[in-house]
């Protein structure tokens, strides 16, 4: 039997090896380049003309080292981004948006990430300045407090950047989804639609920020293509987070997470400092290849392990979705709905959900919904 192109685009197992595989190359680049730089002694001579420029101050030193850097490895990774988040996605059916709306997000998210970096890079050189032997433990302090904050002003500071934002009409679902936050004590300042179909096609819902910011928002392609039942379930799945507490265990994880990186990027410091040209010091910014690569290194072995933990918390607030509004039925369409609009594969291989999935596949989570009955 022919499949027809229409068929193959829509393929959502081939789908999620393409994007895989440009995952894949992206982060070999960040750590085969970072890793060149370091054994080719061309950090260290980076360093000698940063530091000329800057007047030898370390702390601006090291702040323009990493946005060059930075600005250099997106530039490098600029291609596979744009065939990975657009000719992919156009290919498959997903984009709505222009070439140029895809650039102008990219410039958007790469002023944010090197802002970001700069202010995580500055922190660092200046407590190592201020405490050469405990500077890792208040870098941990001062980024896990970071952390909590970003969580707090994300919603009204950090995705109105990229997306628009309106509240959803005074109507049936308006007041079914408040009424459901109340019966539930979870506060939320509001209901918003947000705004993904100028950008894809895929749907999405959550409940964001905590405390006064937390709110809730629902893509327009997500009301394009669900019911208000559908809906509501999809939203207890999001409240049942923060009835669970699983929004303040994610960010004890996250914490964890922090102070690991920050003690062993400490360690391979002290250990290889004085290696690749480097100047020996913990304070020469010629190390923030090495910072970069070890940084990577401990995200991808705690990846699988935070992975399998958030499995287990979506599962739980699956259970708490359908226990609560007695939909699951709608829950289970709900699923099948998303899978086919995102286009997500729905029984993925094993080692792929174990390490880089942070929710359950769309069969298990739809075969539990059905066994729970």
């Amino acid at each position: 039997m022919s499949v027809s192109n229409s068929q193959i685009s829509r393929d959502p197992k081939r789908y999620e090896r393409i994007k895989l595989a440009f995952g894949l190359a992206n982060l070999l680049i960040y750590i085969l380049i970072p890793a060149a730089v370091l054994l080719t002694g061309f950090s260290a001579s980076t360093r000698d003309w940063i530091a000329d420029w800057t007047g030898g101050y370390v702390i601006l030193g090291a702040i323009a080292y990493i946005v060059i850097g930075s600005l250099v490895l997106e530039l490098i990774t600029l291609p596979l981004g744009y065939f990975s988040g657009h000719v992919i996605e156009q290919r498959y059916g997903l984009n709505r948006r222009s070439v140029s709306g895809w650039v102008k997000d990219w410039l958007k998210g790469l002023g944010v990430q090197t802002a970001l970096l700069a202010v995580f890079v500055g922190c660092i050189y200046a407590l190592l300045a201020a405490d050469p032997d405990l500077w890792w433990v208040w870098a941990w302090l001062v980024f896990s407090a970071i952390s909590i904050f970003m969580a707090a002003i994300a919603p009204v500071v950090l995705m109105p950047i990229f997306f628009k934002f309106e509240p959803l009409p005074d109507g049936d679902l308006k007041d079914r989804l408040i009424q459901l936050s109340e019966k539930l004590g979870t506060f939320v300042q509001g209901a918003y639609i947000w705004k993904l179909g100028d950008r894809t096609e895929k749907a999405n819902a959550a409940l964001a920020g905590w405390g006064k910011t937390r709110r809730i928002i629902i893509s327009d392609t997500l009301l394009e293509s669900h019911d208000a039942d559908e809906i509501e379930v999809i939203i207890a799945h999001e409240m049942g987070h923060h009835v669970n507490g699983d929004i303040w265990r994610g960010i004890v994880v996250q914490i964890i997470i922090i102070f690991v990186s920050m003690w062993v990027i400490d360690l391979a410091l002290g250990a290889w400092s004085g290696y690749f040209g480097l100047d020996g010091t913990l304070s020469d910014f010629a190390n923030l290849p090495l910072l970069a690569l070890v940084s990577t290194a401990v995200g991808l072995v705690a990846l699988p392990l935070a992975n399998a933990y958030s499995r287990r918390r979506e599962t739980a607030a699956d259970d708490f979705a359908i226990e609560v509004t007695g939909m699951r039925s709608e829950f289970i369409s709900a699923m099948e709905k998303l899978a086919t609009r995102n286009l997500s594969n729905a029984e993925p291989h094993p080692l792929i959900e174990a390490v880089l999935h942070s929710h359950p596949s769309v069969s298990r989570r739809i075969g539990r919904a059905h066994n729970s009955a």
